[in-house]
């Protein structure tokens, strides 16, 4: 059984909280990338689209203020790299 939940939610600029369902984590250059895919359609963006978020991880003061961090990457060069390996794991695993 895979450890990776089946709904990861985010709070977005305005805190509301949305839905997305990891596809695939990436690593790329020094980081780690996930690519998610929104639950529900989101403003601006096609029925099926994904996203490339930058994982972090962040050390707090205690147990609930450590962990991972997600941001949405906004660098198309790392986006496209992030999905080109993705595409590219794909292929190599048929």
């Amino acid at each position: 059984m895979s450890d990776t939940p089946d709904i990861i939610l985010l709070a977005n600029d305005r805190g509301d909280r949305v839905g997305f369902r990891p596809v695939a984590t990436v690593p790329y250059g020094d980081g780690t990338y996930m690519i998610l895919q929104p639950v529900t359609p989101m403003e601006g963006a096609d029925e099926g689209d994904a996203f490339v978020f930058s994982v972090s991880q962040v050390d707090g003061d205690g147990a609930e203020d450590s962990g991972s961090f997600l941001a949405m990457e906004t660098d198309d060069d790392v986006i496209d790299a992030v999905f080109a390996l993705y595409e590219k794991s794909l292929k190599d695993g048929q």
